[in-house]
C-alpha cells in the first residue's frame, strides 16, 4: 500500500497505523515528521490509474522492521500494555504484532512478568517482501504471545447488559473530538470487552460497574471479544 506521489520519495518512519478506519504512515518531510495517508492498492489505482502498475509492491519486510536482522521481538505478559506505555523507547505497536521491537533497534529493559519472543520473517513471509494475510499472521503471533482465553461472547447485538469489569488494557490517541481511549475490559468470568470513548478516562486495573450496549461480537488475536458502546457507569 503506497503513499501519494508527493511523498513517495520521503523516508518512511515506523510502521503504518490505523486511525478513524483509515491507514496512515509517518514520513520524514523537509520540515519534520508528517502523517500522510497510506493507501490501499484499490485507492491508489483510483488516484493514479495509469501509473499503478509501475509502483513497487508494499515492502512488509522493511516497513515492519524485519530488515537487518530477519526477525522482530514480540512481548508477552499480563501487564504488557502498562509496561510498554510507560517505556515506549524502541517499542512499536500495531494491531497485527501488538507491542514489538524491530530487529534493528535495541531492546528495552524488561520488567518482572514480561517476556521477549522472537518472530522470524520466515514464519510470516509470503512472496518476496510481502507478508501473509493479516488474519493468518495474527494467529501466528497469538500462538507465540497469547494466553489461553476462556472469554465468551456476552449478550446479543443491540442488547443492554450490566457488568462489573476491570480495565485490563488502555490505548489513547488524539482525534478530532479530543483524546480517545480504547479500553479492554474483563469481568469476573474472564469475558473480554472492548470500549472506545472520548468522555471517560480510567487507569489500568480500575474496577467499574457499567451498563453497556452490545455493538458486535468479534475475534481478536484468537480471543472472543464483545465490543460495546453507549456505556454508562452505575
Amino acid at each position: 500500500m503506497p503513499v501519494a506521489k508527493t511523498y513517495a520519495h520521503m523516508e518512511i518512519q515506523g510502521e503504518p497505523f490505523s486511525e478513524n478506519k483509515r491507514m496512515y504512515v509517518n514520513v520524514l518531510a523537509p520540515k519534520g515528521i508528517k502523517k500522510v495517508r497510506w493507501y490501499s492498492d484499490a485507492e491508489y489505482a483510483r488516484m493514479y490509474p495509469n501509473e499503478v502498475k509501475d509502483e513497487p509492491e508494499f515492502n512488509a519486510y522493511r516497513a515492519f522492521g524485519f530488515d537487518n536482522s530477519n526477525y522482530i521481538t514480540l512481548y508477552k505478559g499480563r501487564n504488557v500494555e502498562e509496561w510498554a506505555e510507560n517505556d515506549r523507547h524502541n517499542i512499536w505497536n500495531n494491531l497485527i504484532f501488538n507491542y514489538y521491537t524491530p530487529g534493528r533497534l535495541e531492546l528495552p529493559n524488561l520488567t518482572e512478568g514480561i517476556e521477549a519472543v522472537q518472530l522470524k520473517w520466515e514464519q510470516v513471509a509470503a512472496k518476496g517482501n510481502t507478508m501473509k494475510p493479516a488474519e493468518e499472521v495474527q494467529k501466528i503471533v497469538q500462538s507465540l504471545i497469547g494466553m489461553v482465553s476462556n472469554s465468551e461472547y456476552q449478550g446479543e447485538k443491540d442488547e443492554w447488559i450490566q457488568k462489573e469489569v476491570v480495565v485490563r488494557e488502555k490505548k489513547s490517541r488524539d482525534s478530532r473530538y479530543g483524546e480517545k481511549h480504547t479500553y479492554v475490559l474483563v469481568d469476573a468470568e474472564n469475558n473480554t470487552y472492548v470500549w472506545e470513548t472520548n468522555t471517560k478516562d480510567y487507569a489500568i486495573n480500575v474496577a467499574i460497574s457499567l451498563k453497556m450496549k452490545v455493538k458486535e461480537h468479534k475475534e481478536i488475536n484468537g480471543e472472543k471479544v464483545t465490543v460495546v458502546w453507549y456505556c454508562k457507569e452505575l
